[in-house]
């Protein structure tokens, strides 16, 4: 059975009898919309846990409207997921439950890191960190200067985070596996940072560390790319 299919006969299933029942299966359509988008020519065996996550780690992470609310969306996710192997010949459940389990807590606050440095970077960006403004007030160069002492002056890639040090942060490149530090975050979205996740940014050389010149979106640890 493809997951269209199947898709379609869980939405058939559900009968709302109360505002509440509407708002839920409303959920569910956004769900299973969401997931035969990311996955349009899937069977219910190409459902594996590794493509559960992708769709819920990275591809949901990256649209610009997370709706439903990511909580919801799981809590979705297992209830078809549930409501599949009950009438169907599929075990899906077994293997994709502890990757949404898992979810459940890195997933929200991976969007809330994203949130906070869009917020951040809105308001002045590299520009804004007090560190930056203190040298540059006090008559000192700018230092994003470019190949200084022949080194680079910036980086940009999907970094993992390895260590957390207040609003120091060491993080690794993971293509070329190079390490930086430190790198100054703000301290909103340092105190959410937990070892093994990811960020997509463009550092820029400043002094000893590294700032924030631009970022993308925070992703949950394990994510693949």
């Amino acid at each position: 059975m493809t997951l269209r299919e199947a898709s379609a006969r869980f939405l058939e299933h559900l009968k709302p009898t109360s505002s509440h029942d509407h708002d839920e299966a409303q959920t569910h359509i956004q769900t299973v919309e969401l997931l035969t988008s990311c996955l349009p020519e899937a069977t219910l065996a190409d459902l594996t846990p590794a493509r559960l996550r992708d769709f819920a780690a990275r591809w949901y992470v990256e649209q610009t409207n997370h709706k439903p609310e990511p909580q919801a969306l799981l809590d979705s996710l297992a209830g078809f997921l549930s409501w599949v192997d009950a009438n169907t010949a599929s075990m899906l459940e077994e293997g994709c439950n502890a990757v949404i389990a898992e979810l459940k807590a890195s997933l929200p606050r991976a969007l809330e890191i994203s949130g906070i440095l869009s917020a951040q970077l809105g308001s002045g960006g590299a520009f804004g960190f007090p560190e930056f403004l203190t040298s540059f007030e006090e008559g000192g160069r700018s230092q994003y200067d470019v190949d200084v002492g022949g080194s680079v002056a910036a980086l940009e890639g999907f970094f993992r985070i390895s260590r957390v040090e207040g609003t120091r942060v060491e993080a690794e490149e993971l293509i070329s596996e190079e390490r930086v530090w430190p790198v100054s975050f703000p301290p909103e979205a340092a105190a959410l940072l937990e070892v093994g996740y990811i960020v997509n940014l463009e550092l820029v050389r400043a002094g000893d560390g590294w700032h924030i010149a631009a970022c993308g979106f925070a992703y949950p640890p394990a994510t693949e790319f």
